[in-house]
């Protein structure tokens, strides 16, 4: 019988680089944070002008707002699914938690909005500030471990800057532009970091 050769060093140097590369495989999640965090960013600008009367009935509105949100939220998500090419590092740590953890954090605000929503009917309109520090919250953890494990520190400062948003918001829960603080913190934090993870896409492409 004839014995397998071993693997030399150089061989085995040439897989641990080929892991380590694979492991920091940049983020291509892009296109995603940047319709959600535009998204956010613009219904939160919606809520604030809902909650001081500029637009809608106070009541009603509210309704129509984050309804919209979720049908452009969803229809957008599917398009960009389906329309974006197979990539390189798909595999990585950092993609393969990424889709993980905005998944069950997706799940973490849905339930949030469907208790909210029951609440409101006794308590009023202003039950549903008590989501923006939850989605903050989930925001910080998403990206400070996607960030993380991809070496990204925009993903991870962007994800600090969420935790931030969730004291900042909270301390000022009863301020009247509470809700442009919170679209402000939605495009600094997903919306901006999305555009540079695109970009930088776009340039590894080219």
């Amino acid at each position: 019988m004839t014995q397998a050769s071993q693997p030399s060093a150089e061989d085995l140097a040439y897989v641990r680089r080929l892991a380590e590369s694979g492991a920091r495989a940049p983020l291509n999640g892009g296109r995603f944070m940047a319709w959600w965090g535009l998204l956010i960013a613009i219904g939160w600008t919606a809520q604030h002008l809902a909650v001081n009367g500029v637009i809608g009935d106070g009541s009603t509105i509210f309704g129509y707002i984050w309804g919209s949100f979720s049908i452009a939220g969803m229809l957008g998500q599917f398009v960009l699914a389906r329309s974006m090419p197979p990539r390189a590092g798909e595999g990585s740590a950092g993609n393969r938690a990424s889709r993980t953890i905005w998944g069950a954090g997706a799940a973490v605000i849905v339930s949030m909005v469907v208790g909210v929503a029951v609440l409101s009917q006794s308590v009023g309109y202003q039950a549903f500030d008590w989501i923006v520090p939850v989605a903050f919250a989930v925001y910080a953890c998403a990206l400070i471990v996607t960030g993380r494990l991809a070496d990204d520190r925009i993903v991870t400062l962007a994800g600090y800057g969420a935790a931030i948003m969730v004291g900042l918001f909270t301390a000022f829960i009863h301020h009247p532009d509470r809700y442009l603080f919170a679209a402000a913190g939605g495009a600094a934090t997903v919306f901006l970091p999305g555009v540079l993870l695109m970009i930088r896409e776009s340039r590894t492409e080219g």
